[in-house]
C-alpha cells in the first residue's frame, strides 16, 4: 500500500467527500477516521482496525492518562462506508477539529490519508523548503530510518 499525491474536493451539503479512485482502490470502501497531527483529519482503511486494537492492549487502559488519551481519540473518530458514488460524510466533530469550511485537501501520506481544511494545507505548504537542498534531507532522514538495523 502506497498512498501519493494531493488532491483538491469540495465538501457537498451534506458534508460528504469522495477520496481519488486511485485511493479508494487501495484503501476500498470503509474507513476509520482519526484526529490527525497538525489539525488534519487521519484516514485509515477499516482493515487496519486490528492495528489499532493491538496498539490499545499494548498501551493498556488501566493508567489514567492511557484510558484519558484513548477517550479523547476515540469519542472524536468514526468508521464511516462510502456509498455507491464513492463519497462518505464527515463527523461534525472532525470537521470543527480540522476547521474545515468548504474547500479540502486529501494528501496520501504512505500508510495513510490527511484530510485538510485547504487554508491550512495551504499555509503549512507556503512555510516549506522546497529547494533541492532541503529534498535531499529528507530523502537522507528517510534513508537511515529505513537501514537503521543494518
Amino acid at each position: 500500500m502506497l498512498l501519493l499525491g494531493n488532491f483538491q474536493h469540495t465538501l457537498d451539503d451534506k458534508n460528504r467527500i469522495r477520496l481519488p479512485a486511485k485511493y479508494r482502490e487501495i484503501l476500498g470502501n470503509e474507513y476509520i477516521l482519526f484526529p490527525g497531527t497538525s489539525g488534519c483529519i487521519s484516514l485509515y482503511p477499516a482493515s487496519a482496525e486490528d492495528v489499532f486494537v493491538r496498539v490499545v492492549n499494548e498501551l493498556g487502559e488501566f493508567s489514567a492518562d492511557n484510558a484519558e488519551t484513548l477517550r479523547s481519540l476515540s469519542e472524536c473518530s468514526a468508521m464511516v462506508e462510502a456509498d455507491s458514488q464513492g463519497r462518505f460524510m464527515l463527523p461534525t466533530d472532525l470537521i470543527n477539529i480540522a476547521q474545515i469550511d468548504k474547500d479540502v485537501r486529501i494528501v496520501g501520506v504512505i500508510n495513510r490519508v490527511e484530510i485538510w481544511s485547504e487554508e491550512k494545507y495551504l499555509e503549512r505548504i507556503s512555510k516549506k523548503d522546497k529547494s533541492s537542498e532541503a529534498f535531499d534531507k529528507l530523502n537522507m532522514t528517510l534513508h537511515y530510518a529505513t537501514h537503521k538495523d543494518q
